[in-house]
């Protein structure tokens, strides 16, 4: 795969604090993914798109877009010359402007750029009218639209679902994975929110404390962690032993189950139960679809998952 996002040594320090936000970070993104940079408030994550963004500069290392060197010792490319575009929060649309008019700010398309680009987005039929007219899924598309319109090599996208309502978020998400694949455009997502991330990405990068710990699909950062703050991070886990832990969805309540335990809490969840077990010398959490489960019961259980080990 061709790689259109290179980041070497990336380092940057605040002074105040002395706040290490970026550590050396060595990433790639591919052509064409959806590349999510997933971790909490002040892990360091919005810093880092700004940076490739050319919103704030670096204190050393590399970045490059499209094989050309937009930030090293020796170069620092304006936003305008790196080829990238920047959808916010808040999508910051020009409320005085029309749909139009918000997509071609600052471009030099041609009529029929957008034309062709208000089909791609289904807009058409709104271009007449201002963003306070539209609703939050049609903002967001207009957002889309103008920074798609100027030809971007990447789309970097600071966290633009962190605000809705979670009804209208998933709405919201399936449209965005489908527009960016639909123009075929390299997306960087920036989120805290572990389930936008799981949707959206074709790869996932955690990030704490200014470093990258782990990259890989979904599947592979939540079932393989890396180390206890990732698998953590992603999901429950419950220790078995001093380096052995294992998800609540891996323990299986079943007449059969080899061990026994006695049930010490439900909590119900809408798609499925959280129960407490206590197993006489450890409390086991175990995730179940079972109905007829109650406090205090006698129940046999087993492991029907992979062990993980740190």
């Amino acid at each position: 795969m061709n790689e259109i996002v290179q980041v070497k040594n990336l380092q940057k320090i605040f002074c105040k604090g002395n706040i290490c936000i970026a550590n050396k970070i060595n990433l790639s993104i591919n052509e064409g993914e959806i590349f999510t940079i997933l971790g909490k408030s002040g892990s360091g994550k919005t810093t880092f798109l700004r940076m490739i963004a050319g919103l704030e500069t670096p204190d050393d290392g590399e970045i490059s877009v499209d094989n050309k060197t937009v930030f090293s010792k020796n170069t620092n490319l304006s936003p305008k010359d790196r080829k990238v575009a920047v959808v916010f929060q808040n999508y910051a649309l020009l409320p005085h402007l029309s749909i139009s008019s918000n997509i071609t700010f600052g471009s030099k398309a041609s009529k029929d750029e957008l034309e062709d680009v208000l089909e791609k987005t289904k807009l058409k039929g709104q271009e007449n009218k201002f963003p306070h007219e539209l609703s939050g899924g049609q903002q967001q598309r207009v957002a889309l639209a103008r920074a798609i319109i100027n030809k971007a090599k990447i789309l970097l996208l600071d966290e633009p679902l962190s605000n809705i309502d979670t009804e209208l978020r998933s709405h919201l998400r399936t449209e965005l994975k489908e527009m960016i694949k639909a123009f075929n455009i390299t997306a960087l997502f920036i989120t805290h929110d572990k389930e936008d991330a799981f949707y959206l990405s074709d790869r996932i990068a955690i990030m704490h404390g200014g470093n990258i710990l782990q990259v890989g699909t979904a599947k592979e950062v939540y079932h393989h962690p890396k180390d206890l703050y990732c698998a953590n991070f992603l999901g429950k886990i419950t220790q078995l032993e001093d380096n052995t832990f294992i998800r609540p969805e891996h323990i299986e309540i079943c007449p059969n189950g080899q061990f026994e335990a006695v049930i010490e809490n439900i909590v119900f969840y809408g798609s499925f139960y959280e129960i407490t077990i206590n197993t006489g010398n450890k409390i086991l959490l175990v995730h179940s679809y079972n109905d007829h489960l109650e406090i205090g019961q006698k129940i046999k259980y087993k492991f029907n998952g992979e062990l993980l080990s740190f």
